[in-house]
């Protein structure tokens, strides 16, 4: 008679334990493995196919750098009085002397930020409506293409967005909260931060808080003095930071060192008002919050709420007010819209989740419209790489492999998606798996795209010239001279070039080794005289080497 070995009988067993649990803790292995690779999406990027993008990456990543060598953090370490408050470089600074200067320490913390950005932004959402939603707001949050660019930035921009978040979270939580101690503790942070935003993002600052103004002002009113006065002593302590850069901007420049500050503040709210970029406008809504700015749009015309909101003046009157005071600026740029992202999905995800039909043909006009448009993307797709397949190789950096099968994904997430607005379940079910459907699949390939280098690295001839072996070997032992070279390519080669120089006198040329110059007059002319021999070229600039010497 066979014997089996007990190990045997131990193994299976051991498979039949662990399949239960797996079995039983279903729900919490997979949300943990979908956090997991939600974060990894958010940190694994190939910093070796990035660049930056001039002028303002190349312009902050210059002055992070200035700042990071100078020794008084509070002072303006440039020639001239700054326009903005040096708490617009901290961040970049900071990352730069503990991780090195590059790529990955410039974009740091808005990758950083950015993600508690999210984290904060649910617990928000679940202070004004229900876990279902807040995650809707969430998942929603982190598929906005605008979102997901500056997530991956080298500004002050998602920095400011968090401390917007924080003074609206410690405000809540200070409303929430009846214990005197604890509240006096949140309303206080509230207060610190809203002051710290205006070291990080000067006059910025001002535009979200006009629009969380009526949402204090109506609450603290209903409070006792001392939680009043808590805030505004949040704000004084807040603002020293503020207070020392002034200073020491006196100090410096004079009066002209403070004057700075608020006349670029001036120039950017007050002037002249180009009306034709209005036009724009709705274009880039559609474009930077898509898919959830035109399917809020679509819940606002055909459905009503039917659920008592909380905190009407934070949901409704302080993204209305802020919007209002951005569009009558002067000049306006998408990134100034970043803070409105946050309640943007946060109403979105209240309108989803309570709402019932305005007119008796709602839910024919919502199926209609949503499926029309999505034919509509679809066939863009299809029509793009169909005939645009040089245009698609060319833009991709050689990883068209990666943008085909981005592509597929992206199609096939707009086609299914289609079959759960006519799903026989609930309304507004079929509605939010048919979101799950557009801005899961969205978020991924967006990553994907930004972490590989084909989105956000513009100036990747650039990088790669300076990474060219033979060019390399001479930036290492030789300065380099700029000569008539565009203003955004010499932003950057400021960066990179460190040591390089901007020389003006055409006459002096003959004097250096090394010079890059994009003006054609010059290269024929140097050409000619036997002076100077093109070592390589990018783009419609050229690195030239002295051969007269």
């Amino acid at each position: 008679m066979q014997i089996i070995p007990t190990k045997f009988f131990n193994y299976k067993n051991n498979i039949l334990v662990i399949t239960n649990f797996f079995i039983k803790k279903k729900v919490i292995i997979l949300s943990f493995i979908y956090i997991l690779l939600f974060v990894l999406l958010y940190f694994f990027i190939d910093f070796s196919s990035q660049s930056l993008v001039a002028h303002d990456e190349g312009l902050y990543a210059r002055r992070s750098q200035i700042l990071e060598d100078s020794s008084n953090w509070f002072s303006p370490p440039f020639p001239s009085a700054h326009h903005k408050t040096i708490g617009s470089y901290w961040f970049i600074a900071l990352s730069i002397r503990f991780f090195g200067n590059s790529e990955l320490s410039l974009r740091l913390p808005s990758i950083l930020t950015s993600f508690i950005c999210l984290i904060i932004s649910y617990l928000i959402a679940l202070k004004i409506t229900n876990k279902k939603s807040a995650l809707i707001s969430v998942f929603s949050l982190s598929s906005l293409p605008l979102w997901i660019k500056y997530s991956r930035y080298a500004s002050p921009d998602i920095p400011f967005v968090l401390c917007i978040l924080l003074v609206i979270y410690f405000f809540l939580k200070f409303l929430d909260t009846t214990v005197n101690l604890n509240k006096f503790f949140y309303i206080f942070i509230s207060g610190l931060f809203a002051s710290i935003s205006f070291f990080l993002r000067s006059y910025m600052t001002f535009v979200p808080l006009i629009g969380l103004s009526p949402f204090f002002i109506f609450n603290l009113l209903k409070e006792k003095t001392i939680f009043r006065s808590g805030f505004f002593l949040g704000n004084l302590i807040g603002f020293i930071p503020t207070l020392l850069n002034l200073y020491f901007s006196y100090q410096t420049f004079g009066m002209k060192g403070i004057y700075s500050l608020f006349d670029f503040a001036k120039k950017q709210a007050v002037g002249a008002i180009d009306f034709s970029n209005y036009f724009f406008i709705p274009l880039n809504y559609c474009y930077l919050t898509f898919p959830i700015g035109i399917l809020l749009i679509i819940l606002i015309v055909f459905t009503k709420s039917n659920n008592y909101i909380k905190y009407p003046l934070l949901i409704y009157v302080y993204p209305l007010l802020s919007l209002t005071v951005l569009l009558s600026m002067s000049k306006s740029y998408p990134h100034y819209y970043l803070f409105l992202l946050p309640p943007l999905s946060i109403l979105f995800a209240i309108k989803l989740e309570f709402n019932s039909f305005r007119f008796l043909l709602s839910k024919l006009y919502i199926k209609s419209i949503l499926s029309l448009f999505i034919i509509l993307i679809s066939s863009v797709f299809i029509y793009g790489h169909t005939f645009l397949k040089e245009s698609l190789n060319q833009y991709s950096y050689g990883n068209t492999q990666l943008i085909y099968l981005i592509s597929v994904i992206l199609l096939l997430s707009y086609i299914s998606s289609i079959r759960f607005l006519y799903t026989n379940g609930s309304y507004q079910s079929g509605l939010t798996k048919f979101l799950y459907s557009l801005v899961i699949p969205q978020y991924v390939a967006l990553s994907l795209l930004f972490n590989f280098g084909i989105l956000g690295s513009p100036n990747y001839k650039t990088k790669s010239f300076l990474g060219d072996q033979v060019v390399s070997s001479i930036i290492k032992s030789n300065t380099i001279y700029l000569i008539n070279v565009e203003s955004k390519t010499q932003t950057l080669l400021s960066y990179y070039l460190p040591s390089s120089k901007v020389i003006t006198n055409f006459n002096e040329i003959v004097n250096y080794d090394y010079i890059i110059t994009s003006d054609k007059n010059i290269i024929y002319k140097l050409k000619d005289q036997n002076f100077f021999k093109s070592i390589k070229k990018f783009d419609n600039h050229s690195l030239l080497m002295n051969i007269s010497n």
